[in-house]
């Protein structure tokens, strides 16, 4: 492809130039700058070299640095720039020099140097990424709803949130490595800071600023196993102490290890194969495009072809590129404008493209799905002394479902922010008012109106309300509040989420918090505004399938207690306990409402005195709609982490999870059992209303239809509570070792691991094995600018699945060069 030798040109190019580039001068840096680095900066230092660092900024022992380099700044936790020892919330923050250090391919790879976060690679590069967990919920049902649907994910405060289904489309994100100076991760409910969808926390990607210490160029460039090519660069300029600008670019293009796909379903009852392949019986497996397309099921056709205009779908338009896992490119353009020391003008552009292979958002014979993006934004962030403004567009075409009609949507979202903080002595007071206007479109995507989902524009609004109160008492006690009012147009109603906050800093060296808050998710397109008839074909029954949405939903909420204790026992280490207890409630899933029957031998069974004849009935018409269940989550949990400077050569950091998730009335019915249900239901019925008009005279045997008509509405009866629910694991977590030998040389060894699971599918129980997956970086700093290094991915082979049905993980070897000049 002309994008790789690109890469490769542009790496030979800047590998030469970069060479020849000098050392930025020491006496040139600030203190602020000194307070930016990471501690992997601070190791390309000479001994006489950091003793000058030292001396800007106070501190007396290389330990003192350290310690000011462990504590880094946050803004996420609790809105206001604060030191990460004093935040009040449970966060971390994760650099861009460790991103790269670590050896991450992606930024959802990043993630799993976070403590508290669960993240399995579907195929290679594509990730199911959770904070906490409270996943696949509600269970037995479709892979959709093992998406995340529960952290809001942020470019600068903007949100990267699909208001479709829900969740987080990762592939699409415009930006890579060299657009990001930090990632801040907050741990628990956070809409009365940030807005819906922030359940379990905050995932807020911070983009870096144009100084006049910004690398002209910088950009790193990895190839290896698979046929995997991942590149990003970027170029920024100061103009003057006013204006600066910069450009950044990104490719990443990814296989699979096998081009067939899973076909799932495919026994009965008995476990016989359902489907015939050129003439014989086969049931589930993997398979090539080319088998797929010749697969039936009975007399039809498990994908069958279908017109929309002049085009053909098919299963080669469902899998354009069956043997490929990922692609997307990314172009980003900033203006950073300062006028004076009070006003700052932030104007961010970009777009995107991008296609995956990754587990199916719909109802398919497999789970398997490609999505295939084409997206663009604007954000603008004006801040003005204590006033900060924020507005962004984003919009374009997402299709969720290649191949399958009503899938393709083209969206639009607008949101605006604006407050003001007050300071009054002790007190700061934070108001604030924003606006969303959501809207997706299937009209255009569709051969006639009714085959879509949507079939037309459909919107969501939500206005808001918010305020925040920090108040420090004392030195040591500080007491936080957050409240939140949101306005939806569907529901028409008002949500309040909150945070309560209360920290107590003991000394220099130990601070302990507590939390309790309500966070809320916002209504979703497809779940208030569907509705669709689905006339089956290739299936012999039900005929019908009618999806529709709840356009007034309950939305789901999520209240946490939180107690944590930061401690450091010596200035070079920093602990961080977290206890966190959740409740959840207000799911909703497209569940059957009721069943239409056919009963085709009512009068035979009605008439047979041995009563030994079984009804002949099936299900002739579904209706399914978006229904609140009555399920309740409750999750107890705890978090330790540890960040160790040993020496300058060595750094030590890990953290462990770990969890327990009930749920109360819990339905253990998948949908085709709930199907079953009503089909049963409503043929039991049907037969004793015939049966007693039989009797009564009130009809007469002649005057019995061929075909009975019944139905039911009547849901399963065995709802359980204090289930365990085995979906997020019981434990989770990660370690890594930065190691330096020499000046020049840094091993970063890395692993995640994660205990046994079960995920409950609508047709199966996966369960999934606990996994260790080892990785390790080895770098060489060849000059000031210039870094090759070697980086190996699940180096113990450990090629399970880490999420059900998709794809084993790969080992991969990778090399590449990270240049910044």
């Amino acid at each position: 492809m002309l994008l790789k030798k690109y890469i490769l040109v542009i790496a030979f190019i800047t590998i030469t130039i970069s060479s020849f580039a000098q050392k930025r001068d020491i006496n040139t840096i600030s203190k602020n700058d000194v307070l930016e680095m990471s501690i992997d900066e601070l190791a390309n230092y000479e001994l006489d070299e950091i003793m000058h660092l030292m001396d800007l900024v106070g501190a007396s022992s290389i330990e003192e640095l350290y310690e000011l380099l462990l504590n880094k700044n946050v803004t996420s936790a609790s809105k206001s720039n604060e030191n990460l020892f004093d935040s009040p919330l449970s966060s971390t923050v994760l650099s861009h020099d460790e991103i790269i250090a670590s050896g991450a391919t992606s930024l959802e790879e990043a993630l799993r140097l976070v403590p508290g976060m669960i993240v399995r690679e579907k195929t290679n590069g594509n990730y199911d990424v959770h904070i906490r967990g409270n996943d696949n919920l509600p269970a037995k049902n479709m892979l959709v709803y093992s998406e995340n649907m529960n952290t809001l994910v942020m470019i600068n405060g903007r949100p990267v949130f699909n208001y479709s289904h829900g969740g987080t489309l990762w592939e699409t994100l415009p930006i890579s490595f060299e657009d990001i100076e930090k990632i801040e991760v907050v741990r628990g409910p956070s809409s009365a800071l940030y807005g819906p969808n922030a359940l379990s926390g905050v995932i807020n990607i911070i983009t870096q600023n144009i100084t006049n210490e910004s690398a002209l160029v910088s950009g790193n460039i990895q190839a290896g196993s698979l046929n995997t090519y991942i590149g990003d660069i970027a170029f920024r300029k100061k103009v003057n102490n006013k204006l600066g600008f910069g450009i950044t670019g990104n490719y990443e293009v990814r296989d699979r290890e096998r081009e067939e796909l899973l076909i799932y379903n495919g026994e009965d009852e008995d476990g016989n194969p359902l489907f015939t392949l050129d003439g014989n019986k086969v049931g589930s497996g993997y398979y090539s495009v080319d088998e797929i397309g010749r697969m039936y099921n009975g007399p039809y056709q498990i994908w069958e072809p279908f017109m929309v205009g002049d085009q053909t779908y098919d299963i080669n338009t469902s899998f354009p590129n069956p043997g490929q896992s990922k692609e997307r490119m990314g172009v980003n353009g900033y203006l950073e404008f300062t006028p004076t020391e009070d006003a700052s003008i932030n104007l961010m552009a970009g777009y995107q493209n991008s296609e995956s292979l990754t587990s199916s958002m719909g109802d398919i014979p497999s789970p398997y799905s490609t999505k295939i993006a084409e997206t663009q934004y604007v954000d603008l962030r004006a801040d003005i002394k204590d006033f900060s403004f924020q507005a962004n567009y984003n919009g374009g075409t997402i299709n969720y479902l290649a191949g399958e009609e009503g899938f393709e949507l083209d969206n639009t979202q607008f949101s605006a922010l604006a407050e003001y903080n007050f300071k009054l002595n002790k007190l700061s007071i934070r108001p604030g008012l924003s606006y969303q206007n959501i809207s997706y479109d299937d009209s255009e995507h569709i051969a006639e109106i009714g085959n879509g989902y949507l079939n037309k524009k459909s919107t969501i609004n939500i206005m808001a309300a918010s305020a925040r109160f920090d108040y420090n008492p004392t030195e040591k006690l500080r007491l936080v509040a957050a409240l939140r009012a949101e306005k939806y147009n569907h529901p028409d109603d008002i949500y309040a989420s909150w945070q309560f906050i209360g920290s107590y800093k003991i000394n220099d060296n130990n601070i302990i918090r507590a939390v309790y808050s309500r966070a809320n998710q916002s209504s979703f397109i497809v779940n208030t505004y569907s509705n669709y008839t689905w006339n089956l074909k290739n299936r012999p029954y039900p005929r019908v399938m009618q999806f529709d949405g709840d356009d007034n939903p309950e939305l789901k909420t999520m209240d946490m207690i939180e107690l944590g204790y930061r401690v450091r026992p010596s200035k070079n280490i920093l602990i961080d306990l977290e206890a966190f207890y959740t409740k959840s409630s207000g799911y909703g899933a497209l569940m059957p409402n009721y069943t239409d029957v056919n009963i085709y031998n009512a009068l035979e069974v009605l008439t047979d005195p041995s009563g030994q004849t079984a009804p002949i009935s099936v299900p002739d018409s579904v209706n399914l709609k978006h229904s609140a269940l009555d399920l309740i989550s409750k999750q107890l949990g705890a978090t330790i982490s540890i960040d160790w400077v040993v020496s300058k050569k060595l750094v030590l950091k890990g953290n462990l999870t770990v969890q327990k998730t009930t749920l109360d009335n819990y339905l253990q019915n998948s949908r085709d059992e709930m199907i079953l249900h009503f089909t049963t239901d409503a043929t039991t019925q049907a037969l004793t209303d015939l049966g007693y008009q039989l009797a009564t005279g009130a009809i007469a045997p002649d005057d019995v239809p061929a075909v009975v008509k019944g139905s039911s509405s009547t849901l399963p009866d065995n709802l359980k509570n204090n289930y365990t629910h085995k979906a997020t694991p019981s434990y989770f977590g990660g370690f890594s070792i930065i190691y330096r030998p020499t000046e020049k040389i840094e091993i970063y060894p890395q692993g995640y691991y994660y205990g046994d699971q079960t995920i409950e599918n609508q047709y199966y129980d996966v369960p999934l094995s606990s996994k260790l997956i080892f990785n390790t970086k080895v770098s060489y700093k060849a000059t000031k600018s210039l870094t090759v290094y070697v980086n190996g991915k699940n180096l113990l082979g450990n090629t399970s699945q880490e999420f059900a049905f998709m794809d084993e993980t790969p080992m991969m070897i990778l090399g590449g060069v990270h240049f910044k000049f």
